[in-house]
């Protein structure tokens, strides 16, 4: 974009509309800022790599185990109008879900713990990490006392000595670790606060203390280890909870029957045997439980049985004698009809009174206090009322579910006993009914037989009492028949009964999970590289710094004029003293450049400006006053930084143009005459009191009105605009401003607040410098809008490039 285009811009506004934007994304400066930090990815991805080295040598790994179930939902396809069928537990009880959250009980990883051999592990110790040693392959065995306490979660080291002897090693201070547990009585024994053990034993020995009570056998240790051996006990409850813990139950899909298991471990041979364990544990909890109905209804049947028994015996000898007392082995068909009347009446009282029984023992059980701390499974007996019926179905299932909250210590369980309770005073109402109901039917049975009774004793007395001891006998007889009909029905029921469920895959090992080698190398390698990636835009996202061209134009819409290098010399008068430098080159640049924003003007005033301290503006107003004095224009260089003039550093004089604003000096008196033709120099003087004042003051016109007659061209090296006023006074008697902005060094914020407020103060040609640009040597630059080439004035070229000093 060309000086005149700018210029027209300049009445628009000199901030672009996304300048107040903090992040600014440039994909280019990203690219190859990330090149040039090659280094960052050697450094990233060595420490990666070298982190998942260290991660596989020293973590222990981890292994998982599967298997595969198929749970069957049967109930629904029996009758549940008849307890006394199937002996099977309804529907409801057997749904996937309620059969998966039994399975995930914690009761039912106790029972499997129970049947395992986990209490006590094995260990090879290792220089980095020990390996658990877990079944055949044990070099030595641990028998313990289960009725002694035994020390838990603390390493018992045994180093072998020899064939016959063996050190055994108990170091532990932390007074939380040092409990123990006795086995046989499944509780925790006494704590100890500080345990330091060392002494030599004989294999096979006992070895006891109050703390642990073991035997050590001898399998294959011949020769003595540097490392050792150390074995440790585990509280069976803790187990459970852990291995709860690491333990998965997934339905295949959403209408399968079949149960994917799994479970995650350090040892891959205990998972497989825990899967096997806890499956055959929980088929044989299940067939418990079906079969706990039936067992329960053949204890009720032999109750029965017993009372009945003794009747009929007692019955079967009674009429045996009178027969053979009286001579008498039949009756007549009055008789008969009577007595079967009599008979008929007592038989239904006796089955209303088998009735009765039942319904009291349903009232005697259903009423007990504990009948919901366990599974509910009360003897089965036909019974014609269904309400009944279905509201002991409904409170079974209601008990199954309650018993899988509390399992789990779900905070429903308060909300459940209230409808358990309802439900049973609900049954306990019905069974009290029911059997008001059956003592109304056998107080009328009971009329009917006083009626038959009346009239059976107006028949011959012996045969009247034949008859009721033959009535007797066969209403015995008929019901004894059909108890032991009813208990070899069940029997056989119990008998054919088999588990819902079934193994469909036996554990298996599934392979390690954690670490996982391939996958934990690909992290690294995505780590490795997204770091130094994400730094470099965090680098750019945040900076708030200049950094180069494409901010400046990001930010404004004044023209940049020139980008000054790095100085690498020791002389601030670069264009003088190394009028071939690439630095003297870029000043010549900006001499052109300014030409185009005076144009038409016989003697511009250049003011030299920028938004803070240390952008390097008497470096460069220097130079650009030299600059100009080399193509034979007779330049003056002012020194009007009152506050810290950088110009009389330079001269090494106090004296000048502070002096002259007080009318304590005329100029000819102030004026230094430099090294170089055509330069003069007015350094600053004597820091004032009042710098502000001095340049509002007429004399400052004054100045610029002899300035003007005896120079062609008047550089000002003026204070920073965006942190004093003196700069915006003085750009009224300029007529172009250059504004200065160091690389890597001023701020965003400061630079935009300081072209608002030029804008603001309609300070007019105002052209943008980018000062000190770092060269590095093999280092890709981006941004600055052209490179040099080696040598005087030669190599213009666009776009990117390598630059080497």
């Amino acid at each position: 974009m060309s000086i005149p285009e700018n210029h027209a811009k300049q009445s628009k506004g000199y901030l672009k509309e996304n300048s107040a934007s903090s992040f600014n994304f440039d994909y280019k400066r990203i690219f190859f800022e990330t090149i040039r930090h090659w280094w960052l990815f050697i450094i990233t991805l060595g420490l990666a790599f070298g982190t998942v080295y260290m991660l596989h040598r020293y973590t222990k790994p981890v292994y998982s185990a599967t298997m595969s179930l198929l749970i069957e939902e049967r109930g629904s396809e029996q009758p549940q109008n008849s307890m006394m069928e199937g002996f099977g537990l309804s529907s409801g009880m057997r749904t996937i879900d309620n059969q998966i959250a039994i399975l995930k009980s914690w009761e039912m990883f106790r029972f499997a713990i129970n049947e395992l051999d986990f209490n006590l592990a094995y260990f090879k110790a290792g220089r980095i990490k020990d390996s658990e040693i877990y079944g055949s392959d044990n070099p030595f065995t641990v028998l313990f006392d289960s009725a002694a306490p035994q020390l838990i979660n603390t390493p018992i080291y045994l180093h072998h000595i020899d064939d016959s002897h063996f050190q055994l090693t108990v170091d532990s201070e932390n007074g939380n670790t040092n409990s123990t547990f006795i086995y046989k009585q499944e509780r925790t024994g006494s704590g100890f606060d500080r345990i330091h053990f060392q002494e030599t034993f004989r294999y096979g020995d006992v070895i006891e203390t109050p703390w642990l009570k073991i035997t050590v056998n001898n399998n294959s240790l011949n020769e003595p280890d540097i490392n050792g051996y150390y074995f440790e006990f585990y509280d069976p409850n803790a187990l459970a909870t852990q291995y709860q813990r690491y333990f998965q139950a997934v339905k295949a899909d959403e209408n399968s029957s079949i149960v994917h298991l799994a479970v995650t471990g350090f040892n891959s041979a205990k998972n497989i045997i825990f899967l096997n364990t806890l499956s055959k544990v929980f088929i044989r909890n299940n067939l418990e439980k079906k079969n706990q109905i039936a067992t329960n209804t053949i204890d009720f049947i032999e109750g029965q049985l017993l009372s009945v028994s003794d009747s009929l015996t007692q019955t079967g000898s009674a009429l045996s004698k009178f027969r053979t007392d009286n001579q008498l082995q039949s009756i007549s068909e009055q008789t008969k009809l009577l007595f079967t009347r009599l008979e008929t009446a007592k038989n239904q009282i006796l089955e209303l009174n088998i009735s009765r029984n039942y319904y009291q023992y349903l009232n005697n059980y259903f009423s007990a206090d504990t009948v919901f701390s366990t599974t509910i499974a009360p003897a089965a007996f036909p019974i014609q009322n269904t309400l009944i019926s279905n509201q002991i179905l409904s409170i079974i299932e209601m008990n199954n579910e309650r018993q899988r909250i509390g399992l789990d210590r779900n905070p429903l369980i308060r909300e459940m006993d209230e409808k358990l309770e309802v439900a049973r005073r609900t049954l306990l109402s019905a069974i009290n009914s029911q059997i008001q109901i059956i003592d109304s039917d056998i107080k009328r049975l009971q009329t009917v037989q006083i009626e038959t009774s009346a009239q059976l004793y107006q028949l011959p007395e012996t045969e009247r009492k034949l008859l009721g001891i033959e009535r007797k006998f066969d209403l015995n007889n008929e019901v004894y028949t059909f108890l032991l009909r009813k208990r070899s029905e069940s029997q056989i029921q119990k008998a054919s009964n088999t588990p819902d469920h079934s193994v469909l895959e036996t554990a298996k090992h599934a392979g390690q999970i954690h670490p996982i080698a391939s996958r934990d190398r690909q992290r690294a390698l995505i780590v490795g590289l997204l770091l130094p990636i994400l730094f470099v835009v965090a680098k750019q996202l945040f900076n708030d710094k200049i950094t180069g061209s494409d901010d400046i134009e990001r930010l404004t819409t004044l023209p940049i004029i020139g980008h000054i290098l790095h100085n690498t010399k020791d002389d601030n008068d670069v264009v003088h003293q190394h009028p071939k430098s690439v630095v003297a080159e870029t000043f010549r640049r900006i001499r052109t450049r300014l030409e185009f924003l005076t144009q038409n003007i016989n003697t511009p005033v250049v003011a030299v400006s920028s938004s803070m301290p240390g952008e390097g503006k008497t470096f460069c107003a220097y130079n650009i006053a030299s600059v100009f004095a080399i193509a034979g224009k007779k330049t003056v260089l002012v020194g009007f930084d009152l506050r810290k003039p950088g110009l009389n550093r330079l001269l090494k004089t106090e004296t000048g143009l502070s002096q002259y604003l007080i009318n304590k000096a005329q100029l000819k008196d102030i004026l230094v005459a430099s090294k170089q033709d055509n330069l003069s120099i007015l350094p600053s003087g004597t820091i004032p009191p009042n710098p502000a004042e001095l340049i509002a003051s007429p004399r400052t016109a004054e100045l610029f009105d002899e300035l003007r007659k005896e120079f062609d061209v008047v550089i000002l090296d003026t204070p920073p605009m965006g942190i004093v006023s003196d700069g915006y006074m003085l750009a009224r008697f300029t007529d172009s401003v250059v504004f200065l902005t160091r690389q890597q060094y001023t701020v965003k914020a400061a630079f935009i607040s300081a072209i608002r407020q030029m804008n603001d103060e309609g300070v007019k040609n105002i052209g943008i410098l980018i000062n000190d640009i770092q060269q590095k040597k093999g280092i890709l630059k981006y941004g600055y809008g052209y490179g040099y080439g080696y040598g005087y004035g030669y190599g213009y070229g666009y776009g990117y490039g390598y630059y080497e000093e």
